[in-house]
């Protein structure tokens, strides 16, 4: 059987937050461990972890340009603890995450934009919650004899009792 070192890749990328080990990957593709190490090897001219350690980063370094997310959710999406994550970049780049987002924040000011464009789009609408109980409370005074005045103003909303 032949290793197919593009499914490999493309594996390891949908996969990023799930795989643990080499041998997660060779038992997913269906060979053996060894014989996957030295294919990519033979083909790629790094290892195997290797390149899952660096695809890991790497799209740290997206995450961290594209969104104003913690350096702590970047790590957990990728299926990493902040500490190891953070020592993963750190010895990859030579400077840690927040380091890097100050010093590109500028470098892709355009992506930033739509993301908090986007963001700002997907935010719920503000909701109006009223309890059983301040409806009932402004119904009844509405309706008692005392009161004189049908609609009542709570806390700017405007409430109307039934028409009878």
């Amino acid at each position: 059987m032949m290793i197919d070192i593009s499914q490999v890749k493309s594996f390891v990328s949908s996969n990023l937050n799930s795989v643990r080990k080499t041998q997660h990957v060779a038992t997913q593709l269906n060979c053996s461990l060894e014989r996957l190490k030295k294919t990519f090897l033979k083909n790629e001219k790094v290892s195997l972890s290797w390149y899952i350690r660096e695809s890991r980063v790497s799209r740290m370094k997206e995450r961290l340009l594209t969104s104003d997310a913690p350096c702590k959710v970047i790590c957990l999406d990728l299926g990493l603890r902040e500490d190891v994550g953070s020592r993963l970049f750190k010895n990859s780049t030579g400077m840690t995450m927040e380091e890097f987002r100050r010093s590109y924040h500028g470098a892709c000011p355009n992506v930033r934009k739509t993301q908090s464009r986007y963001r700002e789009e997907r935010k719920p609408s503000p909701r109006l919650v009223i309890t059983e109980g301040v409806i009932t409370q402004v119904l009844s005074n509405a309706l008692s004899k005392e009161s004189k005045e049908p609609i009542r103003r709570t806390s700017g909303i405007w409430l109307q009792g039934p028409a009878s």
